[in-house]
């Protein structure tokens, strides 16, 4: 997989080169606008012959690590709170392993780090996908609120400021192939610092090697993911975007395989190499966007969209 070297959604290619399909003199927007990002998730129609291996990767990648991926939300969330009691969600991650220290400075093991709290809903359910996969999409809410898994009773709130958990699987697809002994910053092995940018993460207050957790906690909040107070789907996409650039939408008027291959808003065109395009060429990597687009589709989450 194509690694990211900088994954700020403002970088650019050093190396300029005239849109196509855009006007002369008019000035190009850096990135798809709102409205473009939703409309192209709401009109995404996955490839018939490929909904299978979609769901596959789903259920044995996403789904089947969802609670490693809510527990470094929550510690992102945490920051130096991570001691306190009430930050724990009931995952086996902090009931059947040691508290790692995730940041610097001494954080003292918890006798007991079940909440003493009666948790959201939707953390009482099983987060297992059903046996079937069914066509089921979610009625429309322009509010933002949340949606009822018909699967399941699963809940998903988005609106709270914390990273939704589904946004980090996409970024240790994107950045990982969903390997755990990877760094999420850029992919590097976790057994030493990582070597592409962002070199020498992460900060952890202790040399290599590192578990994936305390990497991703680094990774997210070097990105500055946590001050991030919504997450909206136009700016999910376009965070899972920056994670290998604009160049497909700046120079070649075609929508990123990163986000849309396997559906009808992607055909060719590739870069398959650093600053080297190939028109002809086709991604055979599923696009971010089309998991999250047949996750809704499953009923297993909602994005709000405004």
């Amino acid at each position: 997989m194509k690694k990211k070297k900088h994954i700020s959604p403002t970088v650019q290619p050093k190396q300029k080169a005239k849109a196509k399909g855009k006007a002369k003199g008019k000035k190009v927007p850096s990135t798809p606008t709102d409205v473009e990002y939703q409309q192209l998730f709401d009109t995404c129609v996955i490839t018939k012959e490929k909904i299978a291996e979609v769901d596959k990767v789903i259920d044995d990648k996403v789904i089947a690590n969802r609670n490693r991926y809510e527990d470094i939300a929550t510690m992102v969330a945490a920051g130096s709170m991570l001691e306190q009691q009430g930050t724990f969600n009931s995952s086996s991650l902090f009931r059947t392993r040691p508290l790692f220290n995730a940041f610097p400075g001494n954080v003292q093991q918890l006798a007991d780090p079940t909440p003493a709290v009666p948790e959201p809903l939707f953390q009482q359910f099983a987060a297992s996908p059903p046996a079937v996969s069914l066509d089921i999409k979610p009625t429309s809410n322009p509010f933002g609120l949340g949606y009822l898994c018909q699967l399941g009773g699963d809940f998903t709130y988005v609106s709270n400021g914390r990273i939704p958990w589904y946004f980090i699987a996409c970024v240790h697809y994107l950045e990982c192939t969903f390997s755990f002994k990877k760094h999420l910053h850029n992919g590097d092995p976790l057994t030493g610092y990582t070597v592409q940018i962002p070199v020498g993460r992460p900060k952890v207050g202790h040399p290599p090697p590192f578990t994936f957790e305390e990497s991703a906690v680094d990774a997210l909040k070097l990105m500055g993911f946590d001050k991030v107070s919504s997450w909206k789907l136009p700016f999910i996409l376009r965070k899972l975007e920056a994670y290998n650039g604009f160049g497909y939408f700046l120079y070649y008027n075609i929508n990123s395989p990163y986000l849309w291959s396997f559906s009808n808003h992607y055909t060719k065109g590739k870069y398959v190499k650093d600053r080297k395009f190939d028109k002809e060429a086709v991604s055979a990597q599923l696009g971010s966007a089309v998991i999250l687009k047949r996750m809704e589709e499953r009923g297993l989450i909602y994005i709000p969209r405004f």
